[in-house]
């Protein structure tokens, strides 16, 4: 992996509003962690999303931005009528991005197509196979559409065989196909673990070199692996297929599989990023980091009080001061501007 003194964008990014609708799945993966799902919250009805859309509206005009896509996540986004209802109903210019795990219903296939701008559905191998039929019907249907498709395929440590066909099965259709290692995010976890609600968990999968090497030849990119790995070793790249330089040793140069330790740097997730978290209505600069600008992490507040984030916000601009980071890793933020030194990130701003 890459050292880096400071990461910045090749090109112009979009500010991203990444949407998580709540935590009701219709999945249960043995790595999900019951913060992420679960199979009793509520289902959301579209006056929720409406007043949280509203919302997002008036924060973006605060920061004047004119070019924005909202990126939808949960849970599981597809499983909530209302959900269907507020793709209808935001404007056209908002690029509309849905992450999914592609067990939707085929009458919503044509929804999706005419309301949204990209889907990037999420393979899990470890689910019922008549399931795992309908996502891969789903992934060729939207393969056809206007719709920019990304499958992220986790690679399950014992469905290995499976993932890698499927791999070359997509690659070789054209999809837009990406080998993910299971635990690229979490560095805590270790084996198979009993979660806070009593179930079997094992977040962080071990990759025999073989599997190493194979990961890291997806992404063109050679690595020699020595013992087993966790996914949380192998570096990371950027889910968002955001074009990357990283300055190393005073040079420039592009970047792909990189060191996610920036506790300290100075960031500017806070001008690329808003999360929504509806299942507990908190607001967020960013839905992993979490990092505010006062060195602590937590919400920017909550959908309850919307008016009294606007109003922080607006006092933070007339002095705007850059978030440094709180966090040991970064899970997500990685793919904005940021910068070891005060002085390198005045640059990329």
């Amino acid at each position: 992996m890459i050292k880096t003194e400071a990461i910045r964008n090749v090109k112009k990014e979009s500010f991203t509003v990444t949407w998580n609708v709540g935590r009701r799945c219709n999945f249960d993966c043995t790595y999900c962690e019951p913060h992420f799902h679960n199979d009793y919250s509520k289902y959301k009805e579209f006056d929720e999303f409406k007043r949280a859309y509203d919302f997002v509206e008036q924060w973006l005009n605060l920061y004047n931005v004119n070019d924005t896509t909202i990126s939808f996540t949960g849970g599981e986004p597809t499983i909530h009528k209302g959900f269907w209802e507020l793709l209808e109903y935001i404007p056209d210019n908002i690029y509309v991005g849905v992450t999914t795990n592609g067990a939707w219903g085929p009458t919503n296939t044509k929804r999706l197509i005419d309301n949204a701008d990209s889907v990037t559905v999420s393979y899990h191998a470890e689910v019922d196979p008549r399931l795992k039929a309908q996502v891969i019907e789903n992934i060729f249907a939207v393969s056809k559409s206007r719709l920019r498709l990304q499958v992220n395929l986790m690679m399950h440590m014992d469905y290995w065989d499976e993932c890698v066909d499927l791999y070359n099965k997509f690659k070789a259709e054209g999809i837009d196909v990406h080998a993910r290692p299971i635990g690229d995010g979490n560095v805590v976890r270790k084996g198979w673990f009993i979660d806070s609600e009593g179930n079997n968990r094992k977040t962080n999968h071990e990759y025999t070199p073989e599997q190493q090497e194979w990961i890291w030849s997806t992404k063109g990119l050679a690595f020699k692996a020595s013992t087993t790995s966790e996914g949380s070793q192998l570096g990371r790249s950027c889910c968002g297929g955001r074009c990357l330089e990283g300055k190393v040793e005073g040079t420039w140069q592009p970047i792909t599989m990189i060191n996610t330790e920036f506790k300290g740097w100075y960031c500017s997730v806070d001008k690329y990023f808003l999360h929504i978290d509806q299942e507990t209505n908190l607001v967020y600069h960013h839905q992993t980091c979490q990092a505010l600008h006062n060195g602590q992490k937590g919400p920017v507040g909550s959908l309850d009080d919307p008016e009294t984030m606007l109003s922080n916000l607006r006092k933070h601009l007339e002095n705007p001061t850059p978030i440094v980071c709180p966090n040991e890793r970064c899970g997500c933020g990685m793919c904005v501007p940021k910068a070891k030194t005060l002085e390198d990130y005045e640059k990329l701003n």
